[in-house]
């Protein structure tokens, strides 16, 4: 089961507001290889879904059956996805803005 990481885990706020746990928990339950980068797939699937619950299910289903093509879906399957990444969620090394 992978962990959230902090900026994923801000993006579900931000997107589901109080469905966040709910959405987080689905995140940590995604049967991912322990060669795969959880967080890639994790912020891919919430890429995807745009804020919308219905979009985001259709996301985790995806990722449990083919990761490699969601990846494609949500611009993170190209040799840059570590910078898209950052432009989506802020660097991994970023601290929380005041009021967001």
């Amino acid at each position: 089961m992978p962990v959230v990481s902090e900026r994923v885990s801000e993006r579900i706020s931000e997107d589901f507001g109080a469905s966040a746990p709910q959405i987080l928990s689905a995140l940590e339950r995604l049967n991912l290889d322990v060669h795969t980068d959880a967080e890639r797939v994790q912020a891919a699937v919430l890429l995807v879904a745009k804020g919308s619950r219905t979009m985001l299910d259709d996301a985790l289903e995806h990722a449990e059956s083919d990761w490699r093509d969601l990846l494609d879906r949500a611009g993170l399957a190209s040799a840059d996805w570590r910078d898209r990444l950052d432009d989506e969620l802020g660097p991994t090394d970023a601290k929380p803005t005041p009021g967001r």
